[in-house]
């Protein structure tokens, strides 16, 4: 039976820094948690209600799991904010690109934007 869900982000080891004030900066996701794998490789873990974001890399400048390398497609995180068009001011605010803007029919609008490890995130929400 599982427990919990949560979402690991592997990122090559020379943007870490980066990736990591991506997600507190850009998103303002509250800190969990930081620290060391039993293996020395450094990660650092944001938290929502009921999910956990991890951000995880290599030590020495190795890729901590070979088989999760960024392949440019895959699990983009969709997160759903209160007002779409005041995220995408607060973003570009801060240097954050839109990548893509579309809306879905119901009321409800969605862009994408790109950590700096190229990790495609959906923001959707109300306008």
């Amino acid at each position: 039976m599982i427990s919990s869900l949560n979402i690991l982000i592997p990122v090559e080891y020379d943007i870490y820094p980066q990736v990591v004030d991506f997600y507190r900066t850009a998103l303002k996701l509250a800190a969990h948690s930081n620290g060391m794998s039993t293996k020395g490789n450094p990660w650092h873990c944001f938290q929502v209600p009921g999910v956990t974001l991890t951000i995880h890399t290599g030590r020495e400048g190795k890729f901590p799991y070979p088989e999760f390398r960024p392949t440019g497609h895959g699990i983009a995180l969709a997160i759903e904010v209160q007002g779409v068009v005041e995220e995408v001011k607060r973003l570009n605010s801060i240097g954050v690109a839109v990548l893509n803007e579309w809306e879905y029919g119901d009321g409800t609008m969605a862009i994408s934007i790109a950590d700096p490890a190229g990790n495609v995130l959906e923001i959707w929400g109300c306008p």
